[in-house]
């Protein structure tokens, strides 16, 4: 793995000096760079390139997903991990629905923080590591939250989109399959690499939109139908 350049964003000086210090035993693989606001991140982030940003939720007035908002927009190859001593489940949607690659709860230890540091960066190489959140799991949620957002999904050579609006179904295709079947044909790849993105406002579905909740149960269980042994019919 190339040196990455990870920026933290937190208004707290005392904090991130010692997560500085934590870090520079691992100078070889992450070069830090420190922001205390939103404002100065974003400078930072004009001008160098920045392969993940850690951010505090709380930064003093402001938002740590008004930062991820704006990486998802106008810096979409640049991972976004946030924290919070706070973390709740409404956040946790708001921040995957809006492309968090994770969120971590605080105070956190270095050797977590590192782990899921090489877990996300290990990923774009191509190995097999499980998301921090299931696709199953993630569905539930933006559903849950009413969200809208298409969800790629990929493993191996197999790719597939499920587009979302205000927590129903619009479309989903994974090669041949639409609908309902494409949602399950996803449900059972292992293992895969899912990306959420900003809603196309554009997009237009070919059939009507389907409460999220419902395709998942259907997807479901014809997952369990495809998967339940066979009986086979005794000669006569």
């Amino acid at each position: 793995m190339n040196r990455k350049n990870i920026l933290i964003v937190d208004p707290d000086k005392d904090f991130m000096l010692e997560l500085r210090e934590a870090l520079l035993p691992y100078s070889g693989t992450y070069q830090t760079a420190f922001a205390a606001s939103v404002a100065k991140a974003n400078e930072i982030l004009s001008r160098f390139t920045v392969h993940l940003a850690l951010a505090n939720v709380q930064l003093a007035g402001e938002s740590g997903i008004e930062l991820l908002l704006h990486v998802r927009r106008w810096h979409p190859d640049t991972h976004v991990v946030l924290y919070s001593n706070g973390l709740t489940e409404e956040l946790k949607r708001s921040a995957y629905h809006s492309g968090a690659a994770a969120v971590i709860e605080y105070p956190f230890k270095i050797e977590d923080l590192l782990r899921m540091l090489t877990t996300i960066f290990s990923r774009e190489s191509g190995s097999a590591f499980f998301e921090s959140v299931h696709l199953a799991d993630l569905l539930q949620l933006i559903g849950m939250g009413h969200h809208s957002a298409d969800v790629v999904v990929s493993a191996g050579g197999l790719r597939g989109i499920i587009r979302i609006r205000k927590g129903n179904l619009l479309e989903a295709e994974a090669g041949e399959r639409r609908g309902v079947e494409a949602v399950a044909e996803m449900l059972s790849w292992n293992s895969p690499s899912i990306r959420t993105c900003r809603a196309a406002s554009s997009i237009v579905g070919s059939g009507k939109a389907v409460p999220l909740h419902d395709v998942l149960m259907q997807a479901v269980a014809r997952l369990d139908e495809h998967n339940a042994p066979k009986l086979l019919h005794p000669k006569r």
